[in-house]
């Protein structure tokens, strides 16, 4: 009977320990769960700031754009080129239609409007997005192409090849393998033949 007794204590303690165990491990998932939503909304907040500074800011540069094509179709349109006195005026305003819309929409406006654009022209997104990387890769090719080369020469290894017959020269104490089968037995001629 004693036995039994403490049999069902230890086995109640088990299940009280486990089921604390429980609650600790779901609090902390709460509380993990809690955090990872301050973060998420912490980083969106930041990404709508920058979004709303960038998009002000093109915005600026694209109305600049649109007061010059403006000029250039005042200018043509003086000498008398009306065709494309009329093409610039065109595109100055569509020029000024994105720098207002850039310039007065916030940045949950323009999330939404490229998420809807995504959605109704999937291919032209996917398109728009291929291009930008395209053209991104070749900026930064070109960047890098004509910035000065500052890494250290190659480390001297010992092994040089002579202008010569094409022959390696080897460091001293490294020989060529020699015997039967050995493609290293294999030179080139003067005639261009390759022979043993």
């Amino acid at each position: 009977m004693a036995i039994d007794q403490a049999k069902e204590k230890g086995r109640g303690a088990t299940e009280g320990a486990a089921d604390k165990a429980q609650e600790v491990v779901a609090q902390a998932k709460e509380q993990v769960q809690q955090k990872t939503d301050e973060v998420k909304v912490t980083a969106s907040d930041k990404v709508r700031a920058e979004l709303d500074t960038r998009s002000t800011e093109m915005g600026d540069q694209v109305a600049s754009l649109g007061r010059a094509l403006r000029t250039s179709a005042e200018q043509l349109q003086g000498e008398g080129k009306e065709p494309a006195a009329k093409a610039a005026h065109k595109a100055a305003e569509q020029a000024d239609r994105l720098g207002r819309y850039l310039t007065s929409s916030s940045s949950d406006r323009l999330l939404h409007d490229i998420e809807g654009f995504g959605r109704r022209q999937p291919w032209a997104a996917g398109a728009i997005g291929a291009a930008l990387g395209f053209v991104g890769a070749r900026f930064l090719k070109a960047s890098t192409e004509s910035r000065p080369q500052t890494s250290p020469p190659p480390a001297e290894s010992g092994i040089s090849v002579s202008s010569g017959e094409g022959a390696t020269q080897l460091p001293s104490g490294m020989d060529r393998p020699s015997g039967a089968g050995h493609e290293a037995d294999v030179v080139p001629s003067a005639a261009g033949n390759w022979s043993r």
